[in-house]
């Protein structure tokens, strides 16, 4: 990932730079919004970014979001602890876009993969279809 010390957000010009957001835009309406490839993957970041990302995890759109969006992606999960004072709506436009590793998911390895669609293929059979209560699968994306 990006070096933090070239990191643009320190200068005055950060306070401006932020990417604007409707706060009354709900979930769904940002989720359909952002920019994505066919291989990629959607993940809410600890700083309250969502992002989209192509197969190789580069950032592909971000949105930061507020305090009652981050709730409403995890609708019917555990809040993480980290979340629970996040605001995306704080974080640069160039920190939107470069983030810290712990941002950015994991690229699985083939083995990974398929212990995972063997997984989701059992759930299948046992007639759960996503993690996500209300959600569809597209828009259920990863979860930091």
């Amino acid at each position: 990932m990006a070096d933090k010390q070239a990191n643009p957000s320190t200068t005055p010009q950060a306070a401006t730079d932020r990417q604007p957001i409707g706060d009354d835009k709900s979930l769904s309406d940002i989720f359909r919004s952002m920019k994505r490839d066919g291989q990629g993957m959607s993940a809410l970041g600890y700083d309250g970014v969502l992002r989209t990302f192509d197969a190789e995890r580069n950032v592909l759109d971000a949105v930061g979001l507020n305090p009652a969006q981050i709730r409403e992606y995890y609708d019917g999960l555990p809040l993480p602890e980290r979340l629970r004072t996040a605001d995306g709506r704080n974080v640069s436009h160039w920190d939107m876009f470069h983030p810290d590793a712990e941002n950015v998911p994991k690229i699985f390895t083939e083995e990974e993969k398929a212990r995972i669609v063997a997984r989701n293929e059992e759930m299948f059979k046992r007639g759960v279809t996503t993690c996500v209560p209300g959600k569809s699968a597209d828009e259920g994306g990863s979860k930091a």
